[in-house]
C-alpha cells in the first residue's frame, strides 16, 4: 500500500536522532527555515531549541528541502543552519557557479559589498589583527563603510534610513547584531560582527571578490 508523504515523514522521524521530533514540530522547523532562511543556536533560547530539534532530524530536513530544489547547509562549528532557495547555491561543476556570482544572485549590491567587507574584517580578527570577544567583533558603522570603500570601491547608502534597512537585512541573516538606539543609522553606530558571517561568505566568494578588487584576504588563522 502506498503511504502518504505525512505518513512517510512520521515514520522517518521515529528513527531520526532520539526520535523526539514530532510531525508538528518538523513542520514548524521547515516553516521557520522557509520564512527566515537561518537557525542560529546562539541567537536566543527559542532559536536554540529550534536548532537542537533541527539537528535531530537534519537528514530528513535536507531531503525534504532538496525535493523542491532548496539546499540546507549546516555549520556545526557555528551551530547554524542556512537554507538557500533554488539557484542560490550552485554545485561544484557549474560553469557559472563562482562564489561571488552565487552570493549576488538575489541580494542587493549594497548587501553583497557590506557582507564581504564584514567577512574580511572578521577574518582579520581571527588572525589577531583585531580584538575578538566571545566570538564577536565590535566595529562602528564608519569602520564598515571604510572597509567597503577600501576593499571594493563601493559606498554604503547615503541616507541613514537606507543604511538601517541594509543593517536590518544583515541582522536577519545573522551576520551582525546591533541595538536600534538614538544613533541608529549614523556612522558612529556600533555593530557586532557575528561568527555566522564565516559560513555565509565562503573563502571562495571572499577570494574572488578581493581578486576582482585587486586585494588579498588575510592569511588563514
Amino acid at each position: 500500500m502506498l503511504q502518504s508523504l505525512a505518513q512517510v515523514i512520521e515514520q522517518r522521524l521515529t528513527g531520526e536522532g532520539a526520535g523526539n521530533v514530532k510531525p508538528a514540530r518538523f513542520a514548524e522547523l521547515a516553516g521557520r527555515l522557509l520564512a527566515g532562511g537561518v537557525l542560529w543556536r546562539e541567537a536566543s533560547r527559542p532559536e536554540a531549541a529550534l536548532y537542537d530539534d533541527a539537528a535531530q532530524c537534519e537528514e530528513l530536513l535536507r531531503e525534504w528541502f532538496s525535493c523542491a530544489g532548496f539546499v540546507l547547509t549546516h555549520d556545526a562549528d557555528a551551530r547554524l543552519f542556512r537554507l538557500y532557495p533554488p539557484g542560490e547555491q550552485g554545485g561544484e561543476g557549474e560553469e557559472d557557479g563562482g562564489g561571488v556570482r552565487r552570493l549576488r544572485s538575489r541580494l542587493s549590491r549594497d548587501f553583497v559589498a557590506a557582507v564581504i567587507a564584514l567577512r574580511f574584517l572578521y577574518t582579520e580578527a581571527l588572525t589577531g589583527r583585531r580584538p575578538l570577544m566571545d566570538e564577536r567583533l565590535t566595529i562602528s558603522l564608519e569602520e564598515l563603510s571604510q572597509a567597503v570603500v577600501s576593499l571594493l570601491a563601493h559606498r554604503l547608502p547615503a541616507s541613514a534610513s537606507e543604511r538601517m534597512a541594509l543593517l536590518r537585512e544583515l541582522r536577519k541573516h545573522r551576520v551582525v547584531h546591533f541595538v536600534e538606539a538614538d544613533d541608529a543609522g549614523s556612522m558612529e553606530m556600533g555593530l557586532a560582527v557575528l561568527r555566522p558571517v564565516m559560513s555565509f561568505v565562503s573563502d571562495e566568494a571572499l577570494e574572488e571578490a578581493l581578486q576582482l578588487a585587486g586585494r588579498k584576504r588575510p592569511p588563514a588563522p
